[in-house]
């Protein structure tokens, strides 16, 4: 992944950029709880594209928000929507960035996959967090949902991680306070200092986890799936209800999703390395996953109404 791809890939959709984007306050919400945004706090927003999340930050009351991405053609939006004394904008690379203060709440909202080394950015910026700020990376969906939304794009992204793996990271740097994983969003946050009485707030796949214990079938992978788990199963001859049948095509869903990306990434490895022919019938092999993955979709969709 390279930053001249990704700053390119971006430009191309500034313009649009905020049209294009649908909020859930009440999500956004739960995140900048969990990122301790709050009245008097100095926010950093990493990623800030066209400033989605600065009024979000405002409204709490932050004492200033200064924000910075990567993309000019973003951050001379961004400067024209915020002309305020208490918001600053800056064109740059947050990994690489000597921020001239330091922060009470970093947020790198909707971003994560686009950076080529996750440890370096997380490394780098908690410098910059004041004693007991709060460093946090979240996305308004679930991890499966967000590696499929970038299966076309894994030039300028890279798989998003699973939430414990960079849970690990975080705590090499500072003290976690969430651990979030669900159908609904994903978050990992955490403390600058040593606070061992903090209790993290941890959610992980509880929907995914629940299905894949009630599962009783069994089939063998040789390998451990990005997804995050070894699974084994026999495949199954009956379901009790059509309730469960959903449960179950949902949980094969999200495997299937998952499968498809890794699929994806690597035909673009091989491509990378001049196997053009192996490429070739793997990218098949990806349309035809992703064609399945959309027949289960519509079925289930069916299903749902049914049940409703």
């Amino acid at each position: 992944m390279k930053t001249s791809e990704v700053k390119a890939f971006f430009a191309g959709l500034a313009s649009s950029w905020d049209e294009n984007n649908e909020k859930d306050s009440a999500l956004i919400g739960e995140i900048l709880d969990n990122a301790g945004v709050s009245a008097g706090k100095d926010v950093l927003d990493v990623a800030c594209g066209t400033g989605i999340l600065i009024p979000d930050y405002l409204d709490r009351g932050a004492a200033s928000v200064t924000a910075i991405d990567i993309t000019p053609e973003m951050t001379e939006i961004a400067r024209k929507k915020f002309t305020r004394d208490d918001v600053t904008v800056i064109c740059g690379d947050a990994a690489e960035t000597e921020f001239q203060k330091k922060f009470d709440c970093i947020v790198i909202y909707n971003a994560l996959p686009h950076f080529q080394d996750p440890e370096r950015l997380i490394s780098h910026l908690a410098g910059f967090l004041k004693e007991n700020g709060i460093l946090t990376v979240a996305h308004g969906a679930s991890r499966q949902h967000i590696n499929y939304h970038h299966k076309n794009v894994m030039n300028v992204s890279k798989p998003l991680m699973p939430a414990e793996e960079l849970a690990e990271i975080f705590s090499k740097y500072m003290t976690l306070t969430a651990v979030i994983s669900d159908e609904r969003m994903y978050q990992i946050a955490g403390m600058k200092g040593d606070h061992t009485e903090i209790t993290v707030k941890k959610i992980i796949n509880e929907e995914v986890d629940e299905m894949h214990d009630h599962m009783d079938h069994e089939h063998t992978h040789g390998h451990t799936h990005e997804h995050g788990h070894e699974h084994t199963h026999e495949h199954i001859t009956a379901f009790e209800s059509t309730e469960q049948a959903v449960r179950i095509l949902s949980y094969m869903l999200d495997h299937n999703r998952s499968h498809a990306e890794e699929l994806h990434e690597i035909c673009h490895r091989l491509e990378a390395t001049g196997k053009e022919k192996a490429a070739e019938f793997l990218d098949k092999a990806v349309d035809a996953f992703r064609e399945g993955n959309e027949l289960m979709d519509q079925a289930l969709q069916l299903l749902n109404s049914e049940e409703e």
